[in-house]
């Protein structure tokens, strides 16, 4: 089991890194936020897990809907890599 869920953590982890990129080049693309608004939704980077799903759920991008799902691929990732911190999966 521990293979698969290794495998599983090693696709939400890259997949996580495009979520971030994506998440910040679309907010430094929206002519509609202001500058402190681009800022202050830049320096959610560091608190990725939250303020990606609510950038794509709340904030108003108008991306489809597997994207909006994909926005929670990070937080999965970093679960994961919790859970093998404290040894869940051993």
């Amino acid at each position: 089991m521990l293979p698969l869920i290794w495998t599983l953590f090693a696709v939400l982890a890259i997949g996580g890194f495009l979520m971030i990129a994506a998440y910040w080049l679309d907010v430094q693309d929206r002519p509609d936020l202001t500058l402190r608004a681009r800022i202050g939704w830049s320096a959610g980077v560091f608190l990725f897990p939250l303020t990606i799903p609510a950038y794509a759920f709340v904030g108003g991008p108008g991306w489809p809907s597997f994207l909006r799902w994909a926005s929670l691929v990070p937080a999965l990732a970093v679960a994961l890599f919790v859970g093998f911190v404290f040894g869940a999966f051993g």
